[in-house]
């Protein structure tokens, strides 16, 4: 094993749910709800299977069922869904976005935290929202998010969790959220997995807790 692919272990799913369990064990937390945001829903999940005990509830918000082939329907979704205004406000900040890439050849400090900015246009259904202030003093691990996002999230097969889990899991989503697969991409793992119990906000995008903070807690809360 060379020292990439020995780094990258520390990313592994196992280490990292290991590590969760330690800090759940070591607060001395009890068997709480777990809740995961967008790729991290997928943490929420593994969890739930790896830790069962530690576990009484999962929820995912704005999830999809993984990162590969589901992901492409979001193009369609948002030439069908989003207007003028969202088009044109993407095409701007990918625009913008490109050009702070060309200007640094060296490699573009805080590559992801500028480009979930370049994203905004995707992620929130009030288009005057700028994501630049929630990523102040954020510092993110890109070996992490690479093994994670481009590769465990991207084969991940939530259907093998849904088989193994006995505990109530629900899935929030915005109806506008062009960020991840759109929320009828779950619709045949729900009709195999009832127990999955989906709730769409309207006006929402990516982040429903932060657009419709009212309404989240309602579908957290539901029974």
């Amino acid at each position: 094993m060379d020292e990439a692919e020995e780094t990258e272990s520390l990313y592994h799913f196992d280490s990292v749910l290991s590590d969760f369990s330690s800090f759940q064990n070591q607060l001395q937390i009890p068997p709480c709800p777990v809740i995961g945001h967008s790729g991290h829903g997928y943490m929420a999940l593994a969890y739930a299977k790896q830790f069962p005990t530690q576990v009484t509830e999962v929820m995912m918000v704005a999830t999809g069922p993984n990162h590969g082939a589901p992901l492409q329907e979001r193009e369609t979704y948002f030439e069908r869904l989003a207007n003028f205004d969202r088009k044109e406000k993407h095409k701007k900040l990918q625009t913008n976005f490109q050009s702070l890439i060309q200007s640094h050849p060296e490699g573009l400090q805080d590559f992801f935290n500028l480009y979930c900015v370049s994203q905004d246009a995707l992620g929130f259904y009030d288009l005057s929202v700028d994501s630049t202030r929630f990523w102040e003093g954020v510092k993110t691990n890109k070996l992490a998010f690479d093994h994670l996002f481009g590769k465990l999230f991207v084969e991940i097969n939530v259907e093998d969790y849904l088989t193994t889990i006995h505990l109530p899991i629900k899935l929030i989503l915005g109806k506008y959220d062009f960020q991840v697969a759109p929320y009828y991409t779950w619709d045949k793992i729900i009709d195999r997995f009832p127990k999955v119990k989906r709730t769409v906000i309207d006006f929402c995008g990516h982040l429903p807790f932060f657009e419709n903070p009212k309404r989240f807690i309602e579908a957290m809360e539901m029974e």
